[in-house]
C-alpha cells in the first residue's frame, strides 16, 4: 500500500507516503499529487484531504532545528497520556456501544463505533456536538441532527 522513499529520492507520483500532516497534528499517510520540483512533491492528506508540499531540503533542515530528541520525548509524553485517558474511558463508559450516526444523539461515556476513526468514548457531550476520544486522536463530529 505504502511506498517509503529514500532520505534523498521523492515518493513516486500516486503513491501513498507517510508524513506528518499539519491540519490533522499526526503522522499520516498523504498520496503523492506531483513533483513540483526536483527536491519537492504536492501531498495530500489522506484523512483530512489538506495539500501541503514535501521537501527533501526542508526535511532535514528541520529535523536539525528542532532538536530531535526534545521533539519525539514531548510527543512520547502526549502519546502515552491520550493513550492513558482513552484506557481509563473505555473501561469506565457506562453505556452500550452504538453505531455514529449523525442523526443519533449520544451522551457522556457512551461507546462509539465510527467508521472511520474506531472504537471511541464520548467525552463531553453538548446539544449539536459530542467530543470522542478515539485510539489516536480526539473528534469533535455532530449528532442531535434530526
Amino acid at each position: 500500500m505504502s511506498e517509503s522513499a529514500s532520505p534523498n529520492q521523492l515518493p513516486p507520483v500516486a503513491k501513498s507516503f507517510f508524513s506528518f500532516c499539519k491540519k490533522c497534528d499526526a503522522d499520516r499517510y498523504h498520496t503523492v499529487i506531483a513533483h513540483t520540483t526536483a527536491t519537492s512533491a504536492k501531498l495530500k492528506c489522506e484523512v483530512c484531504g489538506a495539500s501541503s508540499t514535501y521537501s527533501l531540503k526542508a526535511k532535514s533542515s528541520a529535523a536539525k532545528k528542532v532538536g530531535g530528541p526534545k521533539r519525539l520525548v514531548g510527543e512520547a509524553l502526549r502519546r502515552s497520556n491520550h493513550n492513558a485517558e482513552y484506557e481509563s474511558l473505555m473501561a469506565s463508559a457506562a453505556h452500550p456501544e452504538v453505531t455514529y450516526n449523525m442523526k443519533g444523539k449520544f451522551e457522556k461515556n457512551q461507546k462509539v463505533s465510527h467508521p472511520k476513526f474506531g472504537l471511541g468514548v464520548v467525552k463531553e457531550s453538548f446539544n449539536d456536538k459530542v467530543e470522542v476520544v478515539f485510539a489516536d486522536e480526539v473528534k469533535s463530529l455532530v449528532h442531535n441532527r434530526a
